[in-house]
Formats: structure tokens, sequence, C-alpha cells
């Protein structure tokens, strides 16, 4: 079986940042739906250990998912996303699952992921 692990990409939101607003959606947590991600203080290779260590007792899973959850996780500069990369590097990652919002997802954050989704599926 593959499991995701929930990582903290270190994002925010235009609806809590100011841009649209700066309480949230009513369907995100004040974690930003996040609550059970890594510790967003860490770099993305420690997350993705810290949560399959957690994940270890319960489900005996090799392969995991990296799931970027809390917040809009497109919602920065694109030099910003190099986590995507770090995440998809690790060697029992096997793919990636990023929480946005449709009005984060600029052509060049497209084209980023269309890339990282061709060397994912390269390996």
């Amino acid at each position: 079986k593959i499991y995701k692990v929930s990582l903290d990409g270190g994002m925010t939101c235009p609806n809590r940042d100011g841009t649209l607003g700066k309480c949230g959606c009513i369907f995100c947590s004040e974690g930003g739906s996040g609550d059970f991600a890594g510790d967003r203080t860490h770099p993305v290779h420690q997350q993705i250990e810290e949560q399959k260590t957690r994940l270890s007792p319960k489900f005996p899973a090799t392969h995991f998912i990296a799931y970027f959850q809390a917040y809009t996780n497109t919602y920065a500069p694109l030099s910003y996303l190099g986590d995507f990369t770090e995440a998809i590097e690790h060697e029992d990652i096997v793919g990636l699952s990023i929480g946005t919002r449709p009005d984060c997802l600029p052509d060049e954050t497209l084209d980023l992921l269309s890339e990282l989704n061709k060397r994912n599926r390269s390996r």
C-alpha cells in the first residue's frame, strides 16, 4: 500500500494574508487544514522522515505520496516551490499531491508542475 505523508511547505493563503481576507475560509482550521502535517520549520526531507515514523506503527508502508496540505501550496513565488522538487527526489516518494486553489495557479506554476510530473514518471 501507498500512504500520504502530510507536509507543510510554509505557504499561506490569499484569504489569510489580507489579499482577499484575513480570517481564512470556513472549511479550513487555524492550521489551514494541515493540522496533521509536518512541522513547517523542518526541511521537507525531515518532515517526510518524521511522518513515516509517525505512520509506521499503524501503516507498514514503504512508499508514500508527498501531500502538501496546509494552506494554498502554490501561493508563493516560483523560486519558493522547490520543496516540491525536494519531495519527489526522496527515495520513498512515488507521487505528489498539492492542496491549492485554482486562482493560485499561474502559468509558470503549471509549467513547473508539468515538468515535475514528467520527472517523477521517469523514475
